[in-house]
């Protein structure tokens, strides 16, 4: 079963709190975190988990690429920004 581990919690370094199997599994839509296996390896066998729920070519698009540093990441909100209609500062 996908979600025998769901109510599981454990401590997330990327979001600063602690979250449930749930929202790990799922983070990504479909896919999971791409820190799934670092954070859940000691407390459950994260790998098995993963090659009997996923396919190979979802953990190849998961775990396949390297991630974005956090520049890259920052540049990309500022340039998702910059496409969006600013508000009119002259309005009430």
């Amino acid at each position: 079963m996908i979600d025998a581990y769901d109510t599981l919690e454990a401590y997330c370094n990327q979001l600063g709190m602690t979250l449930n199997f749930q929202y790990c599994r799922r983070s990504q839509g479909t896919l999971p975190c791409r820190n799934l296996i670092g954070c859940w390896q000691e407390r459950i066998p994260v790998n098995a988990f993963l090659q009997e729920h996923f396919s190979k070519e979802a953990l190849q698009k998961l775990f396949g690429r390297l991630p974005k540093s956090r520049i890259e990441r920052i540049l990309e909100g500022v340039e998702k920004e910059r496409g969006k209609p600013q508000p009119d500062k002259n309005s009430p």
